[in-house]
């Protein structure tokens, strides 16, 4: 709503008066309350997450990290390297030497290839 003249001031309006919320959510007490949840729901067990290397696996797989530490092993799979817009090589190192979250990188490529050989229109 940046680009909107007062569209700060309209989505205020809708938030509170129209929609009656309070706005005293913080990304601070979500977190702490998605990390508490997470610890009730996997105990002691282990968590294999699925990660794509975009925004939202990623941020998913460290928020279950910060829950669980080393319960937690994601697997990123690469299947697309024609459409890839995130290099594995970042994702893996920043997954395990920064976050040091347990990585296993599956290179599905190839086979990806293979099964559109011969395939002119995926429809």
């Amino acid at each position: 709503m940046v680009h909107t003249p007062d569209g700060a001031k309209l989505i205020r309006n809708f938030v509170r008066k129209v929609a009656g919320l309070t706005g005293d959510w913080t990304m601070r007490a979500f977190r702490e309350e998605a990390i508490e949840k997470i610890r009730a729901q996997v105990g002691k067990g282990k968590v294999i997450c699925g990660l794509s290397g975009g925004v939202d696996s990623a941020v998913a797989a460290v928020l279950i990290h910060e829950a669980i530490g080393d319960q937690l092993t994601c697997v990123f799979r690469r299947s697309r390297p024609v459409a890839a817009s995130t290099k594995p090589r970042t994702v893996v190192d920043l997954f395990r030497h920064h976050y040091n979250i347990p990585l296993v990188h599956v290179d599905a490529s190839k086979l990806f290839l293979g099964e559109l050989a011969g395939v002119s229109d995926p429809n």
